[in-house]
């Protein structure tokens, strides 16, 4: 068994799993979202502000305290369009990386969209009819 941990950091909302894995049975141990709003002035300015930034890192805060008692040996972070469309978006990743040790990656629109179908498809009856959409801010 291991103990994963994933963060989504997205343009509205920083999410946190934290999931026993073992095989193809998934445990989940914690499921938070906190609305952090990163993406809030990119349009605008085409940077992360500094304030939008923080309220992330306060985030990132509490996860990490949920991460380290639960003992997570694999630490992943997925960011999403305001860290891909900001010009200090490679900081603010590095910042997280070097912060809180979490491995990962800034998704394409393509591969947001295709994880983001997965994730809400994955555990639906295939013969039933579904829409999905997703009402995030910038994708």
């Amino acid at each position: 068994m291991t103990v994963v941990s994933v963060v989504d950091i997205g343009t509205n909302s920083t999410r946190l799993l934290v999931a026993e894995v073992d095989g193809d049975t998934v445990t989940e141990l914690v499921r938070e979202s906190i609305v952090t709003r990163l993406g809030e002035g990119v349009d605008a300015t085409g940077t992360l502000g500094e304030e939008p930034q923080a309220r992330v890192f306060a985030a990132l805060d509490k996860y990490a305290a949920a991460i380290e008692e639960h003992g997570a040996t694999v630490r992943r972070v997925v960011m999403t369009s305001a860290v891909r469309d900001a010009s200090n978006g490679a900081e603010f990743a590095d910042t997280v990386h070097s912060r809180y040790g979490l491995e990962g990656s800034t998704l394409s629109g393509d591969e947001e969209a295709r994880l983001s179908f997965l994730g809400a498809t994955t555990a639906r009856d295939d013969s039933d009819p579904m829409l999905v959409i997703d009402i995030g801010g910038g994708s």
